[in-house]
């Protein structure tokens, strides 16, 4: 965003009267300051503002006017006009439970626990209601009720990650370590990328002594500080959908980009930067999308821009890594890589691409050090554990290649029967044939499975000499 220029400013103040209107029942319509505002957004909120005030007895004008304040999060302003709609409508779920939603934005959790209740008296069935009263309740010191909402949560959504972090937040604050400790296990199997499940079961193993364990999740947390599971909230979702800001149409591209629609992402990221052209995570996300595009000056010309508006961004130096080694410039990739990584010592993908290039180049002890690296600030990085594997198993230290081969053989995708392959290979080199055979048919039957038969024709070619090996000894 522009320096000085927020999404919107609201100093608002209640009226001593409003025409029309219920006082003794209705808190005045908020007044508006909407001065240092973007044009598209301020006339989107003034036409709200003007039907509100046209039927200050409609639920759905109040509640309208509360849902384009709540989209550029003015949750003080919102909550008065969703406080109107619901007494209006007390029967509508939107504006109760959206009034809950704002309370709790604000703090106010006490009043946004006996909100949400309300709400679910309407709607007994809308999850995101009770995952949001659990959280609240949790803030309020009510350990007993929460757990017990969160627990119920549980049984009935068992692949949530975010009801495991509640319910192992309680369990920590009631004393039960052990209990948080494997719940908050059971949140990030479940969202590996989850940072305040890393940081809440870091906060555990330290209070279990398990020093060196604490340290691995503190460092995954700094690695995936602002990432948590994607919302699965149709009110939220409505509100958010109001939302006219760059932010907005960032936000939208990149669902676009993880939908497959690249074209669509990169027009979502053009208009963000049309409403603000020195929004600089458009152009870097445009650096990436236009690369897997094929449009690589485009890229570059976008990479130039970031660099200018911040030259200290370093997912900007990575996108353009991935760029240069996709362009077979494999020394200003990584040079690139490393800009990352002075930026950002914690950034995990860039330590691994900056080791696969040392890799390429034989500097096979640097690049062990980077690997190690970014397992350390991500210890579920599958692709770099196997790269340390690979250089280990090739040092002839077998036991410690078996030993990073067997942490990534879960999740079960598309690259498992490679893990697989590799595992039963350095069972082989270590002489282990009775091992080798079990994982190199395991293998074998998982790229079957998966179709990979460009893979399997190798596996096949190494399981026929194990079989003919072991058959003679």
């Amino acid at each position: 965003m522009k320096a000085g220029k927020s999404v919107l400013i609201t100093a608002f103040v209640l009226l001593t009267a409003a025409a029309n209107a219920r006082p003794a029942t209705l808190p005045p319509l908020p007044q508006l300051d909407l001065s240092n505002t973007f044009p598209g957004v301020r006339n989107q909120i003034r036409k709200a503002e003007a039907a509100a005030h046209a039927r200050p007895n409609d639920s759905e004008a109040n509640g309208k006017l509360g849902m384009v304040l709540d989209a550029y999060e003015q949750y003080s302003a919102a909550e008065v006009c969703y406080r109107r709609a619901h007494l209006l409508a007390p029967a509508a779920f939107p504006w109760a439970y959206n009034l809950a939603y704002v309370q709790m934005k604000l703090g106010k959790y006490r009043d946004a626990a006996a909100a949400f209740e309300a709400a679910l008296k309407i709607r007994p069935d809308y999850f995101p209601a009770r995952l949001n009263l659990a959280e609240c309740l949790l803030s309020i010191g009510q350990l007993r009720e929460s757990r017990a909402l969160f627990e119920e949560i549980v049984r009935k959504y068992p692949d949530n990650p975010e009801a495991y972090y509640g319910l192992g937040r309680v369990e920590s604050q009631q004393g039960d370590a052990e209990a948080a400790a494997r719940t908050l296990e059971k949140a990030i199997e479940l969202f590996p990328q989850y940072g305040g499940a890393h940081y809440a079961l870091a906060m555990v193993y330290r209070k279990l002594g398990k020093g060196s364990e604490a340290q691995a999740q503190f460092a995954a947390y700094r690695a995936n500080v602002a990432n948590n599971p994607s919302e699965v909230d149709p009110l939220r979702a409505a509100v958010q959908h109001l939302n006219q800001t760059p932010l907005r149409y960032l936000r939208q591209g990149i669902e676009l980009e993880q939908a497959g629609d690249l074209q669509g992402a990169i027009q979502a990221h053009l208009k963000a930067i049309e409403l603000d052209p020195d929004f600089v995570q458009a152009h870097i996300n445009l650096i990436q999308l236009y690369a897997r595009a094929g449009e690589y000056s485009k890229a570059e010309e976008e990479y130039r821009i970031a660099v200018r508006l911040n030259p200290h961004r370093a997912d900007c130096y990575y996108n353009y890594g991935v760029l240069m080694f996709g362009l077979g410039k494999y020394a200003e990739a990584e040079q690139a890589f490393r800009q990352a990584i002075a930026g950002n010592p914690y950034y995990a993908q860039a330590h691994n691409n900056l080791g696969f290039l040392l890799q390429q180049q034989g500097h096979l002890q640097e690049a062990l050090r980077e690997f190690e690296e970014a397992v350390k600030y991500q210890p579920d990085y599958r692709l770099a554990r196997f790269h340390i594997g690979q250089i280990l198993a090739n040092q002839g230290d077998y036991k410690a290649a078996i030993e990073q081969f067997q942490k990534i053989l879960e999740p079960d995708d598309a690259e498992t029967p490679t893990y697989l392959y590799a595992l039963a290979t350095a069972y082989a080199r270590a002489g282990d044939v009775a091992n080798a055979l079990n994982y190199m048919r395991k293998a074998r039957a998982d790229a079957v499975a998966k179709s990979q038969t460009q893979l399997l024709a190798g596996i096949d070619h190494d399981l026929k000499a194990l079989e003919n090996y072991s058959s003679r000894h």
